[in-house]
């Protein structure tokens, strides 16, 4: 494990090293769908279907079933797609199929499982409970001079993760410098992606993959309050989503190597790298407006009340920014029940425009222009499903139809 391990700090270091030439970039293939709105479940006011944090949305593989977890009423509601409401799960409270803070909503062919606090619980998928999986808050021992990819291990709603079938759980170690709100030092680039699994009582963790922060955060000498770090406009964080229903996870990041491209790699719960693809969408330049804007989001952070003259300030922001040549190709992925990637192209002048990758394939990619204010969050063999969120921030379920263009 701990060669795997070695292999994917590696291949992280290797994405974050400047090459002196100008790399070649061939372009993914890309395929053109649309989405036709179809189905949309909800109500401004009230009623069976009046919403309010929509966390997750599964459809059943067949469409004949759509569940959504709502994390502000606390339950799983169970429809057709025409909005005919079959079932409510849940409700707040610590008893069996009862949540405190859910999510998130996993559904497989013969059961839903939603996750809260340090339990998952498993569900019919007609709504009845089968039964609750815990896991421990914390996992493992600390120890002076444990490495970063053990330490300081902590599992948290608040991170996505997962259940696997054979009972492991799926989470991010969060090192000290994440749990205390600070910026990296340049030693402590990357969190751990975990897995915890208990033999024989006892719970064991491995690490899966290492997702770098590197140069995410840009650095400025505050003139009130020190050394103060905000955000690189550019630089994205690596992200990973869990893929329970095939016991793995996918990782994806952004190549510098390769402006603009996204790696994905698929690992096993045994460590295997089982699929590494680059995916080359259009390029998308960074223009000097889009650096002006940059400077002028970032320059409240750093100019509290110091005297010093706006030109200078400006200068200095910019300085400390890093400035690739292209946006890059996502800010994170969305792992769908049916094996795609989704991910959303950084800079793109169309807020509604998606791609999407087969995952464990390496052919053409396609592309999707979603209606604005909706977000997917997962889809079947003939529609996308999500929220729309109306002009009053009224959260609704829709379903569109996914059709190829000619």
């Amino acid at each position: 494990m701990k060669e795997k391990t070695a292999a994917l700090a590696t291949l992280a270091a290797c994405a974050l090293i400047a090459c002196a030439d100008e790399p070649t970039i061939t372009l993914t293939p890309i395929e053109d769908w649309t989405a036709e709105p179809e189905f949309e479940i909800g109500d401004q006011m009230e009623g069976d279907a009046l919403f309010g944090r929509i966390r997750d949305v599964r459809p059943s593989a067949d469409g004949s079933r759509v569940y959504v977890l709502d994390t502000q009423s606390l339950e799983v509601t169970i429809w057709t797609p025409d909005g005919t409401l079959i079932r409510r799960v849940g409700g707040r409270g610590e008893g069996p199929g009862e949540f405190s803070d859910p999510g998130p909503l996993f559904l497989f062919g013969d059961r839903f499982q939603v996750g809260d606090h340090a339990r998952y619980t498993s569900f019919a998928l007609d709504g009845e409970v089968l039964g609750t999986d815990g896991f421990p808050p914390g996992v493992g021992l600390l120890r002076p001079g444990m490495d970063m990819a053990t330490q300081r291990r902590s599992f948290t709603s608040f991170q996505v993760f997962a259940m696997f079938a054979d009972g492991s759980v799926g989470a991010l170690g969060l090192p000290p410098w994440v749990l205390d709100g600070d910026v990296p030092e340049e030693g402590d680039p990357a969190i751990p992606v975990l897995r915890a699994s208990r033999d024989d009582g006892a719970w064991g963790i491995d690490t899966l993959g290492l997702l770098s922060f590197r140069d995410v955060y840009a650095t400025l000498d505050h003139p009130e309050y020190g050394e103060t770090g905000a955000v690189q406009p550019w630089i994205r964080p690596d992200h990973y989503q869990m893929d329970p229903w095939n016991g793995s996870v996918v990782i994806s990041r952004s190549l510098r190597t390769h402006p603009g491209a996204l790696q994905l790699i698929e690992i096993s719960l045994e460590g295997d790298t089982l699929w590494n693809h680059r995916v080359q969408p259009p390029l998308i330049p960074v223009t000097e407006d889009d650096i002006e804007a940059a400077v002028d989001e970032m320059a409240p952070v750093f100019s509290a009340d110091s005297g010093s003259a706006p030109f200078m300030l400006r200068r200095a922001i910019r300085g400390s920014l890093i400035i690739p040549k292209y946006w890059p190709a996502t800010t994170e992925i969305r792992l769908m029940s049916n094996g795609e990637i989704w991910f959303q192209p950084a800079g793109h002048e169309n807020p509604g425009m998606w791609y999407a990758v087969r995952k464990g394939e390496d052919g053409p990619i396609r592309s999707v222009v979603l209606p604005e204010r909706f977000r997917p969050l997962d889809l079947n063999a003939t529609h996308v499903w999500g929220v729309r969120t109306d002009e009053l921030d009224v959260q609704y379920v829709a379903g569109l139809r996914l059709v190829r263009s000619l």
